[in-house]
């Protein structure tokens, strides 16, 4: 396909807010965990996530739910990093938003359901719930950025973030737009939190990626942002495009609710796609940036994915997760990892795997940053 420049980003974590903050902690090595405040945990053993700091900025106070509010301060400083001044697109209908989420504004729901068990169904407030209504979410946004071209979500669980930035570059590509504006976020809440212990999915320790003493992820709140344009529309005047989208692979692993295929066959079968897009070889790649959750199942069938398209190789090739820094940050993952690479490319910096210690000989020889 026509390269597609990326021209702005935007990126809120637990780390902190903004591009530079953000980084600063990730070539330092600080992780962004401290006890949750957020909600109740009772005697459930883990007691750490990553909960971003509030983001006051004037001109969005009176956005809500909160997390809605986290994400548009993203947007808004990826806009202002592609030269839109206010976040504004001058040519509104030419302007295309995509918003990735998986969970949208769940952290509202257990105000609801607190009420609605002390008062009733009757009693209880339904308007808490506004925050799950991703439509209203995405409606609030375009206006706010003056966007009036094709608006869409994407809600396929922990791929949401990483969908949305393929959708928008298909937007551009068929014309439909000359700027897309393609963000992902999920705040951490006391259900995703409740899913994933449910599933002991969650480390008791620290996330240890690729590591033969994995025991599981860490969940963090992920809001981040990025302004696609067409390379030749780019604007170079404003500043150097940031990177280039060269190609996209997607594919859907239907091989169990919870669990990916063991030999990672979905993974694997979007990463030829996205290759074959490219028009590039598997010996052409220099970096990998992995989902790398610290599960075992996942690892494992990500390590086998990579393995199948790489072959041998993939022990020369640099790999690393960015979860130990700021947690599984669910929908807004593909697009807080994207910004995370696009920053590593720009400082010529590999951020390092935290707390990787001695590899799973099981997953084969991997070149572990």
């Amino acid at each position: 396909m026509e390269p597609i420049a990326v021209t702005g980003i935007g990126i809120t974590t637990s780390l902190g807010t903004g591009r530079e903050e953000n980084w600063r902690k990730l070539r330092s090595g600080v992780a962004g965990f401290a006890p949750i405040t957020r909600f109740e945990l009772g005697d459930y053993p883990v007691r750490e996530g990553g909960e971003a700091p509030e983001v006051v900025l004037p001109d969005i106070r009176d956005v809500e739910p909160p997390e809605l509010r986290q994400l548009a301060a993203a947007c808004l400083e990826a806009c202002r990093e592609a030269g839109l001044e206010g976040g504004c697109f001058p040519d509104p209908d030419r302007a295309a938003l995509v918003v990735g989420s998986s969970l949208a504004g769940s952290s509202t729901g257990d105000r609801f359901f607190a009420g609605y068990l002390e008062h009733g169904p009757r009693g209880a407030d339904f308007g808490v719930l506004e925050g799950y209504y991703i439509e209203s979410q995405l409606e609030c946004l375009a206006r706010r950025l003056r966007i009036a071209g094709p608006s869409v979500v994407v809600s396929n669980a922990c791929a949401a973030g990483g969908s949305s930035i393929a959708r928008g570059a298909a937007l551009l590509e068929a014309g439909r737009a000359d700027r897309a504006l393609c963000s992902g976020y999920d705040p951490l809440s006391v259900f995703t939190f409740a899913g994933f212990g449910s599933l002991l999915a969650l480390s008791t320790s620290r996330v240890r990626p690729f590591s033969r003493n994995r025991d599981g992820m860490l969940l963090g709140d992920g809001f981040a942002a990025l302004v696609l344009e067409r390379a030749a529309d780019a604007d170079r005047s404003r500043r150097p495009p940031l990177g280039f989208l060269v190609g996209y692979g997607e594919s859907a692993d239907s091989h169990h609710l919870t669990h990916p295929h063991p030999e990672g066959s979905g993974a694997a079968l979007a990463m030829r796609r996205a290759l074959e897009m490219a028009g590039i070889a598997p010996e052409d790649i220099g970096y990998i940036n992995c989902h790398g959750t610290a599960t075992r199942p996942n690892d494992a069938a990500e390590a086998r994915a990579m393995r199948s398209v790489f072959g041998e190789r993939l022990r020369e090739i640099p790999v690393s997760s960015s979860k130990p820094f700021f947690g599984h940050t669910l929908g807004g993952a593909g697009t807080v990892e994207a910004v995370v690479t696009l920053l590593a490319l720009e400082h010529q910096f590999l951020p390092p795997t935290l707390n990787a210690g001695a590899p799973d000989p099981a997953l084969g020889e991997l070149a572990l940053v």
